[in-house]
């Protein structure tokens, strides 16, 4: 298959994505209405985020079709890991339905593996751009990669729920915490490797979290010292770098 070939399979991919994830919350009831309560999710309204992504990656896939791209083995690179993003978002939603955790967590890998391997070519790929705006159009690959590395969390939590893994409530917090510091590390590393826009979805997260865990003071405050860390560490990079992603 050629490459333009690819990039039109994966932006017709990404119009199947949000057809098939949001069409089948008006089929079928809520797969994650019965999930067990893990201290590390935070709370629904950030599952909103869900909506940009989606639009954005319509927009991104749209905008590599276009004929101004620059043709390279990152291009292609980039393009492949798209489509395997985009078909684990499309084969999440049987997997949601099938309340498997474990094929959750496997899926969640999936899109995880898939992301970074994305955010590393697209990274490449940019220095070969005549477009300087071609960093708007990359900006919503940051924003996926962001929410699916905090998803890893979640997923991760409820895999070790499902398979009987329940310690005391106070080593669940320890844990929660000691994975919101984890957040943070990830968070500074993208930062100072042009993935800014990755800890400012951490932070989104990271609020939601405290909206819904707030009456755990230990969760609570780290995740305020996280947000802080993670936005002085991340707007003098924009400044610096006068983009937000790339």
């Amino acid at each position: 298959m050629t490459s333009i070939s690819l990039r039109r399979l994966q932006f017709a991919i990404f119009l199947l994505v949000p057809i098939i994830n949001f069409g089948s919350n008006l089929l079928y009831d809520s797969p994650f209405s019965d999930d067990a309560e893990v201290l590390i999710q935070p709370a629904g309204y950030a599952f909103a985020i869900w909506g940009p992504i989606f639009l954005g990656m319509i927009i991104y896939s749209w905008y590599q079709m276009q004929s101004a791209r620059v043709e390279s083995t990152h291009l292609t690179a980039a393009t492949k890991a798209g489509i395997l993003a985009g078909l684990a978002s499309i084969a999440f939603v049987p997997i949601s339905h099938s309340d498997l955790q474990w094929l959750g967590f496997i899926n969640i890998i999936w899109h995880l593996l898939a992301l970074i391997w994305l955010f590393v070519s697209l990274r490449r790929q940019i220095t070969l751009e005549n477009n300087p705006a071609t960093h708007w159009y990359f900006m919503p690959t940051q924003m996926y990669l962001g929410w699916i590395s905090a998803a890893t969390a979640i997923s991760t939590a409820l895999l070790l729920t499902e398979v009987g893994v329940q310690p005391a409530l106070e080593i669940q917090v320890i844990i929660t915490a000691v994975v919101i510091g984890a957040l943070v590390i990830i968070g500074m590393l993208m930062a100072y490797n042009r993935g800014m826009v990755v800890p400012l979805v951490f932070i989104w997260a990271l609020a939601a979290l405290i909206v819904e865990r707030g009456e755990y003071p230990i969760i609570k405050y780290t995740s305020i010292v996280a947000i802080i860390i993670l936005a002085v560490v991340t707007l003098p990079q924009i400044v610096k770098r006068k983009r937000l992603a790339f």
